[in-house]
């Protein structure tokens, strides 16, 4: 369906809503639409929910320009081919593409019973966990039974020489991330190709009770090595609430290689998933550093991508947790500090300020919104605390950094970066990672402290 309103410049968020409105009640043919809302989250997309009158509730989804899912055949397609292999999903509605309201490409599909919130999800499904573990490994069995066809998906060739190649683009440096791609080495051939989701995981799945009752987000579909969305699936940060229990946060790694066997019929290897465990890890940190470049090039200035971009040091701890569990952490000898000569500025100081801010915003702004303006609010104060913590640290931090710097002999991080791509640290592994624990530690305090305490009470636990 082509066509529609055009959407003038600086068009303000109510106007845009009302033209959207107008639009999709032409696209349903004069149907009444009302209760437009916007839903949270869409780093690659706008998602909104709608209320059609007789047709029900259903959600819009409008691409940005450029994202994968605009090109034909698009997330329609997918999803028709999906239901037609017995994966669970979204009927669609309607869909179409260069439209002047609903943007590159859009897709209108019926609502699903359920919920996508992880925090929902994990804490009540702890009872119906293995029944929902089951489920969800016959739903991505499903999935890879879609046909394999480049004119439903492109197909991936060496996906981690593709990664590896985007990192380097990127520019930053990341000595875990040089460690982990030396671990993995060269892509190795799939024992077989399939239609792969490419993020299935929690969070992308809707759930209502212990069955899945909707796969969604195919934006980044790809024929490829099905093992490759078994390993997403148990990539840490998509365990929420349960990182004790590795696939999903809902059972073990062999719990879901055996429900995957019976849906599947096809076995896949402990050590096979394990490698793409860490190799969609060690994805998930380079997506966090381009989140982070998306926002610094000014190609999509953005808050969340911001703080994203801090979560880097998250997934370098899951790196060393996957390469080295329970490792030990080197703590060199950091120096006298240096004698401070004492503020140039007046009080209150830096730390202090933010948190004034913070406190303001977080008390008396915070429970005044909803919807997207409440969730970009508590991003923005997850900020504001990581420079708290970053500014109050920042003499410790910088003595520790450069004394782990001169005990493995580097200059600084760009230098650690490249001599372990060399395999300068070959053989001196075990003081590397030890050396790494230490500095990505010294970021996680600033970034999310919490993290670490996640870590030590799992291990306690243990």
């Amino acid at each position: 369906m082509e066509g529609g309103q055009a959407t003038a410049p600086g068009r303000s968020d109510t106007e845009r809503d009302a033209a959207i409105a107008a639009r999709l009640s032409e696209v349903l043919g004069g149907a009444r639409v009302s209760g437009l809302r916007r839903l949270s989250g869409g780093a690659s997309r706008e998602t909104y929910a709608i209320d059609a009158g007789e047709a029900g509730e259903l959600i819009l989804q409008c691409e940005h320009a450029g994202k994968p899912t605009g090109e034909p055949p698009g997330q329609a397609a997918l999803l028709e081919a999906a239901a037609a292999a017995g994966v669970p999903v979204a009927r669609v509605v309607a869909h179409g593409r260069e439209d002047a309201v609903l943007g590159a490409a859009w897709t209108l599909v019926a609502a699903l019973a359920g919920t996508s919130d992880p925090g929902a999800i994990l804490p009540a499904g702890v009872q119906g966990a293995p029944a929902l573990l089951d489920d969800l490994a016959r739903a991505l069995a499903a999935v890879h039974r879609m046909p394999a066809d480049t004119g439903l998906a492109p197909a991936a060739d060496a996906p981690l020489a593709q990664l590896h190649a985007l990192h380097e683009h990127l520019g930053e440096p990341h000595p875990v991330f040089e460690l982990a791609f030396r671990t993995l080495g060269t892509d190795r051939p799939a024992a077989r190709t399939a239609l792969v989701h490419g993020d299935f995981r929690m969070g992308n799945l809707m759930v209502d009770g212990d069955r899945v009752s909707g796969v969604l987000d195919w934006e980044l579909t790809h024929l490829g090595d099905p093992v490759e969305d078994l390993g997403w699936l148990c990539v840490p940060a998509w365990r929420f609430s349960r990182p004790d229990l590795p696939a999903a946060g809902l059972g073990t790694r062999e719990q879901l290689l055996a429900a995957y066997a019976r849906h599947s019929g096809t076995s896949t290897t402990l050590e096979e998933l394990r490698r793409w465990e860490l190799a969609g890890t060690l994805r998930w940190g380079v997506i966090c550093v381009m989140q982070a470049h998306s926002h610094l090039s000014g190609a999509r200035r953005s808050v969340e991508h911001a703080v994203i971009g801090r979560r880097a040091c998250e997934v370098e701890w899951d790196l060393l947790e996957l390469l080295d569990p329970g490792g030990v952490e080197l703590r060199p000898a950091a120096g006298e500090p240096r004698e401070e000569p004492g503020s140039l500025h007046d009080r209150p100081t830096a730390v202090e300020l933010i948190d004034a801010t913070r406190g303001a915003l977080g008390d008396h702004v915070l429970p005044l919104l909803e919807g997207r303006p409440a969730f970009e609010l508590r991003v923005s104060l997850r900020a504001l605390g990581m420079v708290r913590r970053e500014l109050e640290d920042a003499p410790r931090d910088a003595r520790l950094h450069a004394a782990v710097l001169d005990t493995l002999g580097v200059e600084d991080e760009r230098a650690l970066a490249g001599a372990i791509r060399a395999g300068a640290f070959d053989e001196r592994r075990a003081e590397l990672v030890s050396a790494l624990r230490t500095i990505v530690r010294a970021k996680l305090e600033a970034a999310n402290p919490g993290y670490l305490h996640t870590y030590e009470t799992e291990r306690e636990g243990t």
